[in-house]
Protein backbone atom coordinates (compact mmCIF):
# COMPACT_ATOMS: atom_id res chain seq x y z
CA UNK A 1 0.00 0.00 0.00
CA UNK A 2 3.01 2.30 0.95
CA UNK A 3 4.92 1.95 -2.70
CA UNK A 4 1.40 2.33 -4.45
CA UNK A 5 0.78 5.82 -2.76
CA UNK A 6 4.27 6.62 -3.01
CA UNK A 7 3.95 5.76 -6.99
CA UNK A 8 0.69 7.70 -7.38
CA UNK A 9 2.32 10.54 -5.33
CA UNK A 10 5.59 10.64 -7.37
CA UNK A 11 3.39 10.56 -11.18
CA UNK A 12 0.97 13.28 -9.68
CA UNK A 13 3.90 15.57 -8.91
CA UNK A 14 5.98 14.56 -11.62
CA UNK A 15 3.20 15.68 -14.19
CA UNK A 16 2.18 19.25 -11.91
CA UNK A 17 6.01 19.91 -12.29
CA UNK A 18 5.92 19.03 -15.95
CA UNK A 19 2.89 20.97 -17.06
CA UNK A 20 4.24 23.94 -15.03
CA UNK A 21 6.98 23.89 -17.10
CA UNK A 22 5.69 23.73 -19.97
CA UNK A 23 3.17 26.72 -19.71
CA UNK A 24 4.98 28.73 -17.25
CA UNK A 25 8.62 28.19 -18.17
CA UNK A 26 9.37 26.71 -21.51
CA UNK A 27 8.40 29.69 -24.12
CA UNK A 28 10.22 31.71 -22.09
CA UNK A 29 12.71 29.25 -22.06
CA UNK A 30 12.70 28.89 -25.69
CA UNK A 31 12.40 32.17 -26.74
CA UNK A 32 15.30 33.92 -24.77
CA UNK A 33 17.45 30.61 -26.12
CA UNK A 34 16.68 31.36 -30.08
CA UNK A 35 17.26 34.87 -29.28
CA UNK A 36 21.16 34.19 -28.49
CA UNK A 37 20.76 34.39 -24.81
CA UNK A 38 20.97 30.75 -23.62
CA UNK A 39 21.97 31.01 -20.02
CA UNK A 40 19.24 33.11 -18.70
CA UNK A 41 17.55 29.93 -17.89
CA UNK A 42 20.16 26.83 -18.02
CA UNK A 43 18.88 23.75 -16.31
CA UNK A 44 19.78 24.94 -12.22
CA UNK A 45 17.24 28.32 -13.45
CA UNK A 46 14.71 25.88 -14.95
CA UNK A 47 14.41 23.27 -12.09
CA UNK A 48 14.55 25.76 -9.67
CA UNK A 49 11.72 28.23 -11.10
CA UNK A 50 9.79 24.61 -11.81
CA UNK A 51 9.55 24.12 -8.39
CA UNK A 52 9.16 27.78 -7.19
CA UNK A 53 5.76 28.00 -9.49
CA UNK A 54 4.77 24.52 -8.06
CA UNK A 55 5.14 26.24 -4.58
CA UNK A 56 3.47 29.43 -5.80
CA UNK A 57 0.38 27.80 -6.90
CA UNK A 58 0.07 25.39 -4.17
CA UNK A 59 -0.15 28.52 -1.95
CA UNK A 60 -2.34 30.83 -4.36
CA UNK A 61 -4.88 27.60 -4.04
CA UNK A 62 -4.66 28.56 0.23
CA UNK A 63 -4.19 31.87 0.19
CA UNK A 64 -6.87 35.03 -0.49
CA UNK A 65 -5.10 37.19 -2.57
CA UNK A 66 -6.89 38.27 -5.36
CA UNK A 67 -3.30 40.05 -6.70
CA UNK A 68 -1.72 36.79 -6.16
CA UNK A 69 -4.38 34.70 -8.24
CA UNK A 70 -4.34 36.95 -11.01
CA UNK A 71 -0.73 37.46 -11.57
CA UNK A 72 -0.43 33.14 -11.93
CA UNK A 73 -3.83 32.71 -13.93
CA UNK A 74 -3.20 35.46 -16.53
CA UNK A 75 0.88 34.41 -16.40
CA UNK A 76 -0.50 30.72 -17.29
CA UNK A 77 -2.93 32.02 -19.84
CA UNK A 78 -0.36 34.09 -21.34
CA UNK A 79 2.20 30.63 -21.56
CA UNK A 80 -0.18 28.75 -23.19
CA UNK A 81 -0.71 30.90 -26.10
CA UNK A 82 2.99 30.93 -26.48
CA UNK A 83 3.25 27.57 -26.16
CA UNK A 84 1.75 26.28 -29.57
CA UNK A 85 3.72 28.76 -31.93
CA UNK A 86 6.80 27.98 -29.76
CA UNK A 87 6.43 24.19 -30.47
CA UNK A 88 4.80 24.24 -33.79
CA UNK A 89 8.69 26.32 -34.59
CA UNK A 90 10.31 23.43 -32.65
CA UNK A 91 9.00 20.68 -35.02
CA UNK A 92 9.81 22.77 -37.99
CA UNK A 93 13.03 23.76 -37.02
CA UNK A 94 14.30 20.18 -37.02
CA UNK A 95 14.29 19.63 -40.96
CA UNK A 96 14.44 23.06 -42.17
CA UNK A 97 17.24 25.89 -42.04
CA UNK A 98 15.20 28.42 -40.02
CA UNK A 99 16.78 31.54 -38.22
CA UNK A 100 16.46 31.71 -34.66
CA UNK A 101 16.35 34.83 -33.96
CA UNK A 102 13.89 36.22 -36.65
CA UNK A 103 11.34 33.22 -35.85
CA UNK A 104 11.47 34.41 -31.56
CA UNK A 105 10.81 38.29 -33.16
CA UNK A 106 7.80 36.78 -34.88
CA UNK A 107 7.08 34.62 -32.46
CA UNK A 108 7.03 37.62 -30.10
CA UNK A 109 5.11 39.77 -32.24
CA UNK A 110 2.51 37.31 -33.34
CA UNK A 111 1.97 36.32 -29.58
CA UNK A 112 1.46 39.72 -28.06
CA UNK A 113 -1.35 40.77 -30.60
CA UNK A 114 -2.80 37.70 -30.28
CA UNK A 115 -2.48 37.93 -25.72
CA UNK A 116 -3.66 41.39 -26.26
CA UNK A 117 -7.04 40.50 -28.32
CA UNK A 118 -7.47 37.30 -26.05
CA UNK A 119 -7.72 39.76 -22.85
CA UNK A 120 -9.75 42.14 -24.41
CA UNK A 121 -12.51 39.41 -26.15
CA UNK A 122 -12.23 38.44 -22.25
CA UNK A 123 -14.40 41.90 -21.12
CA UNK A 124 -16.67 41.77 -24.11
CA UNK A 125 -20.21 39.97 -23.32
CA UNK A 126 -22.42 38.69 -26.33
CA UNK A 127 -26.06 37.70 -26.41
CA UNK A 128 -27.16 35.04 -28.05
CA UNK A 129 -31.01 34.69 -28.74
CA UNK A 130 -32.89 31.10 -29.09
CA UNK A 131 -36.61 30.78 -29.77
CA UNK A 132 -38.98 28.03 -29.22
CA UNK A 133 -42.44 27.47 -29.74
CA UNK A 134 -44.52 25.15 -28.02
CA UNK A 135 -48.38 24.29 -27.93
CA UNK A 136 -48.38 24.50 -24.09
CA UNK A 137 -47.62 27.86 -23.90
CA UNK A 138 -50.83 30.39 -23.52
CA UNK A 139 -47.84 33.24 -22.81
CA UNK A 140 -44.54 34.56 -24.33
CA UNK A 141 -41.97 33.56 -21.55
CA UNK A 142 -38.38 34.86 -21.62
CA UNK A 143 -35.56 32.85 -19.63
CA UNK A 144 -32.11 34.26 -19.65
CA UNK A 145 -29.30 31.82 -18.96
CA UNK A 146 -26.23 32.12 -17.59
CA UNK A 147 -23.34 29.83 -16.85
CA UNK A 148 -19.48 29.91 -15.50
CA UNK A 149 -19.19 33.62 -14.31
CA UNK A 150 -16.60 32.52 -11.92
CA UNK A 151 -16.50 35.11 -9.79
CA UNK A 152 -13.15 34.73 -8.20
CA UNK A 153 -11.68 34.79 -11.23
CA UNK A 154 -13.75 37.32 -12.45
CA UNK A 155 -14.29 40.97 -10.17
CA UNK A 156 -17.20 42.01 -8.67
CA UNK A 157 -17.71 44.38 -11.43
CA UNK A 158 -17.39 42.43 -14.21
CA UNK A 159 -20.47 40.69 -12.59
CA UNK A 160 -22.59 44.32 -12.03
CA UNK A 161 -22.01 44.55 -16.11
CA UNK A 162 -23.62 40.98 -16.58
CA UNK A 163 -26.16 42.05 -14.17
CA UNK A 164 -27.38 45.11 -16.20
CA UNK A 165 -27.45 43.40 -19.64
CA UNK A 166 -29.50 40.80 -18.36
CA UNK A 167 -31.55 42.94 -16.49
CA UNK A 168 -32.54 45.21 -20.00
CA UNK A 169 -33.38 41.97 -21.87
CA UNK A 170 -36.43 41.94 -19.13
CA UNK A 171 -36.33 38.49 -18.63
CA UNK A 172 -39.07 36.86 -16.64
CA UNK A 173 -36.43 34.27 -14.55
CA UNK A 174 -32.95 34.12 -14.48
CA UNK A 175 -31.31 30.77 -14.83
CA UNK A 176 -28.01 30.00 -13.14
CA UNK A 177 -26.49 26.72 -14.31
CA UNK A 178 -23.44 26.34 -12.13
CA UNK A 179 -19.84 27.49 -11.89
CA UNK A 180 -21.24 31.18 -10.64
CA UNK A 181 -17.89 31.57 -8.37
CA UNK A 182 -15.08 29.42 -8.03
CA UNK A 183 -13.04 30.81 -4.71
CA UNK A 184 -13.32 30.43 -1.40
CA UNK A 185 -11.97 34.19 -0.75
CA UNK A 186 -15.60 35.49 -2.71
CA UNK A 187 -17.79 36.89 -0.35
CA UNK A 188 -21.65 39.00 -0.12
CA UNK A 189 -20.20 41.96 -1.07
CA UNK A 190 -18.62 40.05 -4.50
CA UNK A 191 -21.84 38.87 -5.55
CA UNK A 192 -24.32 41.43 -4.26
CA UNK A 193 -25.03 42.50 -8.00
CA UNK A 194 -27.23 39.91 -7.90
CA UNK A 195 -29.79 41.34 -5.73
CA UNK A 196 -30.25 44.19 -8.54
CA UNK A 197 -32.03 41.69 -10.76
CA UNK A 198 -35.53 42.05 -11.90
CA UNK A 199 -36.56 38.39 -12.19
CA UNK A 200 -36.71 35.59 -9.65
CA UNK A 201 -33.10 33.72 -10.10
CA UNK A 202 -33.27 29.53 -9.93
CA UNK A 203 -29.59 28.11 -9.38
CA UNK A 204 -28.19 24.44 -9.97
CA UNK A 205 -25.04 23.46 -7.92
CA UNK A 206 -21.46 23.43 -10.84
CA UNK A 207 -18.64 21.23 -9.50
CA UNK A 208 -17.00 24.88 -8.31
CA UNK A 209 -19.66 25.46 -5.83
CA UNK A 210 -18.77 22.22 -4.67
CA UNK A 211 -14.75 22.88 -4.65
CA UNK A 212 -15.49 26.26 -2.59
CA UNK A 213 -17.92 24.67 0.23
CA UNK A 214 -22.10 23.71 -0.34
CA UNK A 215 -21.82 24.79 3.60
CA UNK A 216 -20.98 28.50 3.16
CA UNK A 217 -21.73 28.94 -0.48
CA UNK A 218 -25.80 28.11 -0.25
CA UNK A 219 -26.61 30.56 2.45
CA UNK A 220 -24.46 33.27 0.56
CA UNK A 221 -26.10 32.60 -2.41
CA UNK A 222 -29.90 32.24 -1.18
CA UNK A 223 -28.75 35.64 0.94
CA UNK A 224 -28.16 37.23 -2.51
CA UNK A 225 -31.68 36.42 -3.78
CA UNK A 226 -30.96 32.41 -5.47
CA UNK A 227 -33.33 29.91 -5.44
CA UNK A 228 -31.27 26.44 -5.17
CA UNK A 229 -32.84 23.79 -7.01
CA UNK A 230 -31.37 20.60 -5.89
CA UNK A 231 -32.41 17.28 -7.46
CA UNK A 232 -36.05 20.09 -7.41
CA UNK A 233 -38.79 21.43 -9.51
CA UNK A 234 -40.98 24.16 -9.72
CA UNK A 235 -44.22 25.05 -11.76
CA UNK A 236 -45.38 28.14 -13.19
CA UNK A 237 -48.46 27.58 -14.92
CA UNK A 238 -47.01 25.61 -18.13
CA UNK A 239 -43.43 25.97 -17.67
CA UNK A 240 -41.27 23.37 -15.38
CA UNK A 241 -38.15 24.42 -14.03
CA UNK A 242 -35.70 21.52 -12.49
CA UNK A 243 -31.80 21.75 -10.98
CA UNK A 244 -29.70 19.29 -10.71
CA UNK A 245 -26.81 19.28 -8.55
CA UNK A 246 -23.38 18.86 -10.48
CA UNK A 247 -22.05 15.59 -9.88
CA UNK A 248 -18.70 13.29 -11.42
CA UNK A 249 -21.63 10.47 -11.53
CA UNK A 250 -22.20 9.98 -15.21
CA UNK A 251 -25.72 8.64 -14.47
CA UNK A 252 -26.40 11.58 -12.28
CA UNK A 253 -29.04 13.32 -14.51
CA UNK A 254 -30.91 9.40 -14.88
CA UNK A 255 -30.62 9.29 -11.41
CA UNK A 256 -31.72 12.16 -9.80
CA UNK A 257 -34.33 13.00 -12.77
CA UNK A 258 -36.17 9.60 -11.41
CA UNK A 259 -36.76 10.82 -7.92
CA UNK A 260 -38.22 14.50 -9.15
CA UNK A 261 -42.50 14.58 -10.22
CA UNK A 262 -42.11 15.67 -13.66
CA UNK A 263 -45.46 17.17 -15.25
CA UNK A 264 -46.34 16.09 -18.49
CA UNK A 265 -48.24 19.01 -18.98
CA UNK A 266 -45.18 21.28 -18.59
CA UNK A 267 -42.41 22.54 -20.82
CA UNK A 268 -39.73 21.14 -19.05
CA UNK A 269 -36.23 23.19 -18.41
CA UNK A 270 -33.49 21.10 -17.06
CA UNK A 271 -30.47 22.94 -15.99
CA UNK A 272 -27.54 20.53 -15.25
CA UNK A 273 -24.05 22.28 -14.91
CA UNK A 274 -22.23 20.04 -17.50
CA UNK A 275 -23.41 18.40 -20.70
CA UNK A 276 -23.90 14.78 -19.80
CA UNK A 277 -26.65 12.90 -19.59
CA UNK A 278 -29.00 13.98 -22.33
CA UNK A 279 -30.04 10.89 -23.11
CA UNK A 280 -31.75 10.02 -19.89
CA UNK A 281 -33.32 13.89 -19.94
CA UNK A 282 -34.78 12.88 -23.44
CA UNK A 283 -36.37 9.62 -21.84
CA UNK A 284 -37.61 11.56 -19.32
CA UNK A 285 -39.47 14.29 -21.24
CA UNK A 286 -37.64 17.17 -20.75
CA UNK A 287 -37.98 19.84 -23.31
CA UNK A 288 -34.77 21.90 -22.88
CA UNK A 289 -31.36 20.79 -21.05
CA UNK A 290 -29.15 23.53 -20.18
CA UNK A 291 -25.13 22.83 -19.28
CA UNK A 292 -22.47 24.89 -18.92
CA UNK A 293 -18.87 23.56 -18.02
CA UNK A 294 -17.19 23.47 -21.32
CA UNK A 295 -16.20 26.71 -21.76
CA UNK A 296 -16.13 26.14 -25.57
CA UNK A 297 -12.39 25.43 -24.49
CA UNK A 298 -11.66 29.28 -23.66
CA UNK A 299 -8.33 29.62 -25.05
CA UNK A 300 -7.40 27.73 -28.15
CA UNK A 301 -6.40 25.14 -29.18
CA UNK A 302 -7.51 24.08 -25.46
CA UNK A 303 -10.95 23.68 -27.53
CA UNK A 304 -9.86 20.15 -28.87
CA UNK A 305 -8.58 18.86 -25.80
CA UNK A 306 -12.25 19.79 -24.42
CA UNK A 307 -13.56 17.92 -27.11
CA UNK A 308 -11.93 14.40 -25.93
CA UNK A 309 -14.09 14.81 -22.96
CA UNK A 310 -17.61 15.98 -24.10
CA UNK A 311 -19.26 15.23 -27.83
CA UNK A 312 -21.48 18.66 -26.83
CA UNK A 313 -18.96 21.58 -25.94
CA UNK A 314 -21.14 24.13 -27.09
CA UNK A 315 -24.33 25.32 -28.96
CA UNK A 316 -28.04 23.85 -29.86
CA UNK A 317 -28.80 20.20 -30.56
CA UNK A 318 -31.88 18.78 -31.14
CA UNK A 319 -33.01 15.07 -30.29
CA UNK A 320 -36.78 13.94 -30.59
CA UNK A 321 -38.27 16.72 -28.90
CA UNK A 322 -35.92 17.13 -26.43
CA UNK A 323 -33.28 20.44 -26.83
CA UNK A 324 -29.89 20.73 -25.50
CA UNK A 325 -28.32 24.04 -25.23
CA UNK A 326 -24.50 23.91 -24.36
CA UNK A 327 -23.40 27.60 -22.89
CA UNK A 328 -19.42 28.77 -23.61
CA UNK A 329 -19.61 30.35 -20.50
CA UNK A 330 -20.47 34.02 -19.49
CA UNK A 331 -17.05 34.82 -17.73
CA UNK A 332 -13.38 32.94 -17.54
CA UNK A 333 -11.88 30.77 -15.11
CA UNK A 334 -8.27 31.47 -14.46
CA UNK A 335 -7.19 33.89 -16.71
CA UNK A 336 -9.15 36.66 -18.15
CA UNK A 337 -9.31 35.73 -21.65
CA UNK A 338 -11.24 34.40 -24.75
CA UNK A 339 -9.57 32.76 -27.78
CA UNK A 340 -11.70 31.11 -30.10
CA UNK A 341 -14.53 31.53 -28.03
CA UNK A 342 -16.64 34.22 -26.12
CA UNK A 343 -18.54 35.35 -23.08
CA UNK A 344 -21.98 34.67 -23.23
CA UNK A 345 -25.59 35.85 -22.11
CA UNK A 346 -28.31 33.22 -23.32
CA UNK A 347 -31.58 34.81 -23.76
CA UNK A 348 -34.25 31.85 -24.57
CA UNK A 349 -37.90 33.33 -25.97
CA UNK A 350 -40.78 31.07 -25.13
CA UNK A 351 -44.01 31.35 -27.39
CA UNK A 352 -47.13 30.34 -28.01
Amino acid sequence: MFWKNAKRFMIFWSFVLLAAYLVYIYPLHRLTTWLGYPTVLNVPAIVGLSFAVVAILRLSFRSSSRALEVTLYNWMGIGFVFFTPCLLYEVLRLGLPLNDRWAALLILAIGISVVIFAFANAQRLHCKELRFGHPRFTRNTRLVQISDVHIGSRSAGFLERVVKTINDKNPDFVLITGDFLDAKRVGPRDIAALKTLKAPIYFSIGNHERYAGLEWVIPMLEDAGCVLLRTEAVSFEELQLIGIDDAEDQHQVKNELAKIDLKPECFKVLMYHRPLGWEAAVDSGIDLMLCGHTHNGQIFPFNWLVRQQFQKVRGLHIRDNCHLYVSPGTGTWGPAMRLGSRNEITCIDLHC
